[in-house]
């Protein structure tokens, strides 16, 4: 386990294409700090490097203090068994402030940042990187640095400012909140000599929102490993799952997993599904598996509908129960009123599910009406209605929905592709 180095380990100069030194700078990762997209997205990314060969380095945050469960704790040795690991330390606000609120966030990730390009700095100009990666507004330290040392920018600089929340949110409060932050966030960016857009259909996102030159930006996708998700579907685990939450019982089954937050949209959901309710089967039932701010909103509103006998907050549950419980529910319903890449969109294709979700963010790169499901616009009540109502009528049409929701995850959005799409543009950028 190498953990906290004072030096870097590979320090030959001489670039070598089969063992690229990687200096990955994120502020989170799966399992140490949470299990959201932007965590395993890292975990995944330098875990799917390293088997390619290449030597990571991975600058992160402090651990959380919590232990960890048995399978974040195989994850855990998977990842300092794949990568060289380094923690700076994070949090700098008071004990009344909570690290990751609005005003948390732009009191520490500069700080952060900061802490963060002055090590990796240092180790570039010691020829330790072949590369370095930012993600988010890890860029911003380094990249300061970079512009302002020409040494630094003898060696590529790659940059994945990832889902852009603080550009798109309608909450003009939230929107006035982080102006700052989305200055810092759009300098950051703009310093590296390439921007990954996570999506083809949001390439021109970056230079809307972020001001970077077209030319400068890549696409690579952000995914999902496969065979992870898959691993641990068994028949057993799926006998547990349809009496856990009496699955059987239920004529239509429809499942959506997400932080429970207002922009996932699911008090739109809620609205369509209480104007079509009639036309649904008598035993029909929503699962939110998910926690967040929003759910006693959702509980409230789900009351005043008169569909709450309908609807069960399920909470958050771990990756074996959730992916057994993808293979015993029906249908997948996104709502989401913007996004980023969705992960979870991804998930319920691998497990061959009928989707309905919004063309928000990335997902009108994953879901083609009539192909594999249905999109439909974000915060329309009507559409989001109509569209359950239209996939019930197809319903003959899901498994060949669920065939090429499989190719299409299979030939663009698995690690092993993206991974090796990941190293290819780091050559490319080494000329």
């Amino acid at each position: 386990m190498r953990l906290n180095p004072l030096q870097p380990t590979h320090t030959v100069s001489r670039l070598d294409p089969d063992h690229l030194r990687v200096a990955m700078l994120a502020r989170v990762v799966y399992p140490l700090h949470g299990y959201g997209g932007i965590e395993r997205h890292v975990f995944h990314l330098t875990t799917h490097l390293a088997k390619l060969g290449l030597h990571v380095t991975l600058y992160v945050q402090e651990r959380n203090s919590a232990q960890l469960a048995t399978g974040d704790q195989q994850a855990f040795e998977q990842l300092t068994q794949a990568t060289q690991l380094s923690f700076l330390r994070y949090d700098y606000t008071s004990p009344v402030m909570r690290p990751n609120s609005i005003l948390g966030r732009q009191i520490n990730y500069p700080w952060y940042s900061w802490q963060l390009g002055r090590m990796v700095a240092k180790h570039v100009r010691l020829g330790a990187y072949d590369i370095v990666h930012a993600q988010g507004l890890c860029a911003l330290g380094y990249g300061w640095m970079r512009e302002h040392d020409p040494l630094l920018k003898t060696v590529p600089f790659i940059a994945n400012p990832h889902g852009l929340e603080e550009y798109r949110t309608p909450d003009w409060r939230k929107w006035l909140a982080y102006t700052p932050f989305r200055a810092l966030y759009s300098y950051a960016t703009r310093t590296a000599d390439r921007a990954i857009a996570t999506d083809a259909c949001t390439k021109d996102d970056l230079p809307f929102y972020l001001k970077i030159n077209p030319a400068r930006i890549t696409v690579i996708p952000s995914a999902i490993d496969v065979d992870e998700c898959l691993a641990p579907v068994n028949d057993t685990a799926r006998t547990a799952i349809r009496a856990q939450f009496r699955l059987p019982e239920n004529d239509l089954t429809i499942l959506s997993v997400s932080r429970l937050e207002r922009n996932k949209g699911y008090h739109i959901l809620a609205e369509a599904l209480a104007r079509i309710q009639h036309q649904l089967p008598p035993n029909w039932r929503w699962l939110l598996v998910g926690q967040g701010q929003e759910r006693q909103n959702l509980e409230q509103q789900a009351q005043q509908l008169g569909i709450a006998q309908h609807v069960t907050f399920v909470g958050r549950l771990d990756d074996h129960t959730l992916h057994n419980l993808y293979e015993e529910i029906d249908l997948v319903v996104h709502p989401t009123l913007y996004e980023g890449s969705s992960l979870v969109t991804l998930e319920a294709m691998i497990h061959r599910k009928p989707i309905i979700a919004s063309a928000a963010g990335g997902i009108p790169d994953k879901i083609f009406t009539g192909r594999n499901g249905i999109l439909v616009r974000p915060g329309n009540i009507g559409d989001l209605a109509d569209a359950i109502l239209a996939a019930l009528a197809q319903r003959e049409q899901w498994p060949a929905w669920g065939d090429e929701s499989v190719q299409i995850v299979r030939t663009t959005f698995d690690w092993p592709v993206v991974a090796r799409s990941t190293r290819d543009e780091y050559l490319h950028m080494l000329g």
